[in-house]
């Protein structure tokens, strides 16, 4: 594997200009097809599936045969369906159990541990809290709880005024939560570090490059419920293309499940029990990404679209829960260390293709866009 570029004997490659199609301080673009209401249905067989099992083996082979498929993955259709991953299924079962008994209750009870009532970024995101879609003036139709690291009110980083950094703000019902899903939180943290290893393979750094930056990370959980909208799309055998508005047109595009928008991290994981899962691809096609079983889907964030220099690109994506049933969905974004300088690749920039991005800690930057996303810059 090639050692990280050495931006010092790349001066003047690395600081050129940035075009004009890109922000300087995010990854995200508005780009074609963003706001259709089009979708195509995609089979399982039409999903680009990778089996993760190699990862784990001793063989260097296997485990850059995963990395290749990553690679494939990220430069083709910007998303890939994890299996054999070997993330415990009662793990799953106990988490989608408590999800569901504490979006059941009363909003009454659920505002109690709201998010803003808490100092580190914590607790619960009620229907149109956010909008995630920042190039429309909407409110995503969805609640959640967001979580992280169960950290103690003393954390030095905490100390310090990083909002990403303390204790949770946990529900007091169900009584189960708080073991359910920090469990969950703690193996997607492990499976993460696996994943972290696969782009090690698919990006050709030496062995260790993001797992030692890989100590303290900045990743979170969002336990998601996304009540159905408008009437159910027919299935993928009965309509491989269908409008994700519904049948009948009668989705605000502005007020879907949660807004077309890239992850500002560097990857997240989605465990789904219905479909509802949108990704954009290069072509400014949407595509249903099935809920298969024991599965994960994975996408690209935006701090791997600035680390690669563009050759990897954060995946648009997007929920519109159109199954004619409640969706439960677990959303773990895996960051790096706050402190760590995203800088490009080896071999991502040349004087030809200068490094499009102002250098950015990795905190610094998913601080940013959490903050306009979950309205922190308005107080």
């Amino acid at each position: 594997m090639n050692n990280t570029q050495d931006t010092s004997a790349n001066t003047g490659a690395t600081t050129g200009a940035a075009p004009e199609a890109f922000r300087h301080d995010t990854a995200f673009q508005v780009r074609d097809g963003i706001h259709s209401p089009e979708v195509l249905r995609l089979s399982a067989a039409e999903t680009h599936v990778v089996d993760f099992g190699g990862i784990y083996s001793p063989s260097l082979k296997d485990r850059q045969a995963v990395g290749r498929a990553f690679r494939d993955a990220f430069t083709g259709p910007g998303y890939l369906v994890l299996q054999n991953h070997q993330f415990p299924q009662s793990v799953i079962t106990r988490a989608r159990a408590a999800m569901e008994g504490f979006f059941s209750l009363s909003v009454e009870d659920k505002m109690k541990c709201h998010y803003l009532d808490w100092p580190n970024h914590r607790g619960y995101v009620p229907l149109e809290g956010i909008n995630a879609d920042h190039s429309l003036m909407g409110g995503d139709m969805s609640e959640a709880i967001e979580m992280a690291e169960d950290l103690p009110a003393d954390d030095p980083d905490r100390l310090s005024g990083n909002r990403f950094y303390g204790p949770n703000n946990w529900p007091m019902s169900p009584a189960n939560f708080r073991w359910a899903l920090g469990t969950y939180y703690d193996c997607q943290i492990e499976l993460g570090r696996q994943i972290m290893r696969a782009f090690e393979y698919a990006l050709e750094t030496d062995e260790g490059f993001f797992t030692s930056k890989y100590t303290k990370p900045l990743s979170r959980t969002r336990v998601c419920h996304y009540p159905p909208q408008g009437a159910p799309v027919p299935s993928q055998a009965d309509a491989p293309e269908a409008s994700a508005s519904g049948p009948d047109g009668d989705i605000d595009m502005a007020h879907i499940g949660i807004g077309a928008h890239t992850d500002y991290e560097c990857f997240t994981t989605v465990w789904q029990d219905a479909e509802g899962l949108q990704m954009l691809g290069d072509d400014g096609r949407w595509r249903m990404v099935p809920a298969m079983e024991g599965a994960f889907a994975v996408n690209l964030g935006d701090l791997m679209q600035i680390w690669t220099n563009d050759q990897f690109k954060s995946t648009l994506h997007r929920v519109i829960n159109t199954s004619g049933r409640d969706r439960y969905s677990l959303v773990q974004f895996f960051g790096v260390d706050y402190d760590v300088d995203v800088e490009p690749l080896s071999g991502t920039v040349s004087p030809d293709n200068p490094w499009r991005y102002e250098p950015i800690k990795a905190g610094q930057h998913s601080e940013n866009m959490v903050s306009a996303t979950y309205h922190y810059d308005e107080e």
